[in-house]
């Protein structure tokens, strides 16, 4: 039982020694200048596409705030109690469904546009690991 453990150990860390050397060979190759040039700008796509799908989202949900803020307010104008819940339903309701859509084509946006950049570096030759796992961070936006 001894020996098999050690033998285990000893794979372990062979393999965790060899997979630092092949790390280190891989990044020793530089990108060539037209590599470079190719990444910076679908970079530069994908960041100005979720931008512009930040702001898009923002004012959408800005819109829905103001109408159900004035929706809101407009209710407490209404004397019957039943007539002015509804009010404040529709109100409530209608902010609901327009954050809805706003939410969903904000995802729909951030999903393309790093499908893009996924397909679009891999024409670049380039490669970090930082480019695969980027839109994680990206998925709170």
């Amino acid at each position: 039982m001894r020996n098999i453990v050690i033998q285990v150990l000893l794979s372990i860390s062979v393999l965790l020694a060899s997979s630092s050397v092949f790390a280190q060979q891989g990044t020793s190759k530089a990108p060539r200048d037209a590599d470079i040039s190719c990444i910076q700008n679908i970079i530069d796509e994908r960041d100005t596409s979720l931008a512009n799908m930040t702001t898009g989202w923002s004012s959408s949900v800005k819109g829905a705030l103001e109408a159900r803020r004035d929706a809101e307010k407009a209710s407490w104008n209404i004397s019957d109690y039943k007539e002015r819940r509804v009010a404040q339903r529709k109100a409530w309701s209608d902010y609901d469904k327009i954050l809805r859509t706003a939410n969903k084509a904000k995802t729909k946006e951030r999903v393309q546009a790093w499908k893009k950049f996924d397909n679009d570096r891999q024409q670049c030759e380039v490669y970090s690991p930082e480019m695969v796992a980027g839109s994680t961070h990206d998925k709170n936006l």
